[in-house]
């Protein structure tokens, strides 16, 4: 699911101030869940987590040591050194200094129901739709990196999608390693969606316990870890 910069922001501070009733999904089944029960499940559960990074456009670079380039000293007193990594071609001013991410499995189907359910209501559409947007199983895991911002993108969507390949991964407690199939990035606006495909050959199970998502875009870094336990839907393990 796709949302703009303007309505994630209001989804995460909407995490902040929703209380208890948006539980509701784990009383009442699909489809007559109640909105906070549907923003809890795209902003804050056990299969979504929000989390703000901050953003890094230029990294160090190695170079020889020269005495002039000592801070303070001669013609190079009040300059600073690094590479750009993202946003070249955008005035610095311009870049974020954070993000407000949402690490999510996309593929569960708690997510996908919510988000149909969002959408449903969103755009006053028929719940007869539902099941259709629900669709069918993904044939991978599928975390989503939502809310990374679209600069990260100037030189084009692919470039991202590979970094996301190389650089992400799921780490269980019991010390498998899973690294991505695939990587997709889309863009909507000023924010961008990165889907981060895994294979289902060896599944991941409750044996597990625990699951750690890790990346390094770059721009920005993410750690979160996801409680198996907890990820249980309609009596299984739901990722």
């Amino acid at each position: 699911m796709i949302f703009s910069r303007a309505t994630a922001t209001s989804l995460l501070v909407l995490t902040i101030t929703t209380s208890a009733p948006g539980q509701d999904w784990k009383r009442r089944s699909f489809p007559e869940w109640n909105d906070n029960a549907v923003l809890r499940l795209l902003t804050d559960s056990p299969w979504t987590r929000p989390k703000s990074v901050d953003l890094q456009w230029h990294k160090p670079t190695e170079r020889p040591f020269r005495p002039e380039d000592i801070p303070g000293t001669g013609p190079n007193a009040n300059k600073t050194f690094g590479s750009p990594v993202g946003g070249i071609g955008v005035p610095k001013a311009d870049l974020p200094l954070r993000a407000n991410l949402l690490i999510r499995w996309a593929s569960a189907l708690p997510v996908r129901q919510a988000e149909a359910i969002y959408r449903q209501r969103d755009e006053k559409l028929p719940a007869s739709k539902l099941n259709e947007m629900v669709g069918v199983p993904y044939q991978d895991y599928v975390v989503e990196i939502f809310g990374a911002p679209a600069e990260m993108a100037h030189q084009g969507t692919a470039t991202i999608e590979l970094l996301a390949q190389q650089a992400v991964s799921l780490k269980t407690k019991s010390g498998r390693t899973l690294k991505p199939t695939r990587a997709e990035a889309k863009l909507n606006g000023l924010t961008m969606t990165i889907l981060v495909h895994f294979s289902k050959t060896d599944p991941i199970t409750l044996k597990d316990e625990e699951v750690e998502c890790t990346g390094d875009l770059q721009v920005f870094k993410f750690r979160e870890q996801f409680k198996l336990s907890a990820m249980t839907y309609l009596g299984h393990l739901e990722l």
